[in-house]
């Protein structure tokens, strides 16, 4: 189903970096990640559908401390955070809005709350329950260096003292534990400090990784998520990689958004295979970037969601392809709510059920400020 790993397995297992090879020293900043090139783009309707979208997001959605999940006010114990709880995702992507805007005031306010309400010593727990004032004991890799990547930006574009403190301490404290050997692992367990096994391909932010790790170790993360990709007419990615099995798993049914961000991670490097690019342009041309796909090529579902089209717009702006860019989010925004005087005007989600979830909205809005006001 995927490639061979080839030297990054050697006697069964991950080869790891040299004892020569050390992190850096306390004593010493990090660098600040480095930010892939988007040119600027004008474009009224889209900037239209941004202000309608961040007008809902901060009356209905954002709140001092954290983001709701969705919309509705339902209550859940399960594994799926749902209702008003928070997630850990949703204040890395509002943290990504307000870099991308420039808003570094409303950044150090809301960081600054956000981190008092999901910070656990060493890491931010993956969902908050503010009915309950509950911490779930785990986190989510990909969440903990989204965060570290947007007050790493913040870093760069205020050229703070205060700030550069700040990353530095975060981004080791992290490192050390959510990463250990230069191996992303999806949780640790706060309470009884068990760390998970494996790594969903999604969760290797290598752009953020890439100023953090020995050469070496960023190398071997690289070419874990690279050997992950699949073979045949599906040139997307493996769900994740089993280090006790030594194997991909989750090739039978990929989740579209999993394997798109991982796809976009690669593209910040610009190591994103041509041939990925290529299937998610097909897809978008076709309004079928459908949410799970088996390893043949085949949908597993029919539906779509903003959020998968967002990315795959973030795909074209990190590759230069501005067709692709505009077209996949012109289907992301045609899950907007456009009804005039509804609570939910502007928002992305299901009128009439009145489903509205933070990371569709939250993607889509990252990605118009990628468009609208670029990178640099």
């Amino acid at each position: 189903m995927h490639q061979g790993i080839g030297w990054l397995i050697i006697g069964g297992g991950i080869l790891l970096a040299g004892c020569t090879q050390q992190a850096q020293s306390a004593n010493t900043t990090i660098d600040a990640p480095k930010v892939a090139l988007v040119a600027p783009q004008k474009d009224t309707d889209f900037a239209a559908a941004r202000q309608a979208l961040t007008q809902f997001l901060t009356r209905q959605m954002v709140q001092p401390d954290g983001i709701y999940t969705n919309f509705l006010d339902s209550q859940s114990t399960g594994d799926t955070a749902t209702g008003h709880e928070y997630l850990s995702e949703s204040t890395g992507l509002w943290l990504q809005h307000l870099v991308l805007t420039k808003q570094s005031a409303a950044f150090k306010t809301f960081y600054q709350r956000s981190k008092t309400t999901l910070w656990q010593g060493q890491q931010f727990t993956y969902r908050y329950d503010p009915a309950r004032n509950y911490r779930y004991p785990v986190n989510a890799g990909v969440d903990d260096l989204r965060i570290v990547n947007a007050v790493g930006r913040i870093t760069r574009q205020t050229k703070q003292s205060a700030w550069q403190h700040t990353y530095t301490k975060l981004a080791r404290t992290v490192l050390a534990n959510t990463v250990p050997q230069g191996r992303v692992v999806d949780y640790v367990d706060a309470q009884t400090h068990e760390r998970a096994q494996q790594t969903t391909l999604c969760y290797v932010d290598l752009a953020t990784l890439q100023p953090l790790l020995p050469t070496r170790q960023y190398a071997q993360a690289l070419a874990l998520v690279q050997t992950g990709r699949l073979t045949g007419h599906l040139p997307l990615y493996a769900t994740r990689y089993d280090f006790q099995k030594h194997a991909y798993t989750g090739t039978d049914s990929i989740n579209i958004v999993e394997s798109l961000l991982t796809a976009v991670h690669l593209a910040e490097v610009e190591k994103v295979p041509a041939a990925t690019v290529n299937w998610v342009k097909d897809q978008v041309q076709n309004d079928t970037l459908y949410n799970r796909w088996g390893a043949d090529g085949t949908p597993q579902t029919t539906d779509r969601s903003a959020a998968g089209y967002a990315l795959a717009a973030q795909l074209g702006l990190f590759t230069g392809d501005r067709a692709l860019a505009k077209l996949a989010l012109q289907r992301a925004l045609a899950f907007q709510i456009t009804a005039a005087g509804a609570p939910l005007t502007g928002a992305l989600g299901d009128l009439p059920s009145q489903q509205v979830y933070s990371f569709d909205n939250l993607t889509t809005l990252v990605t118009l400020d990628m468009y609208l006001n670029g990178e640099s």
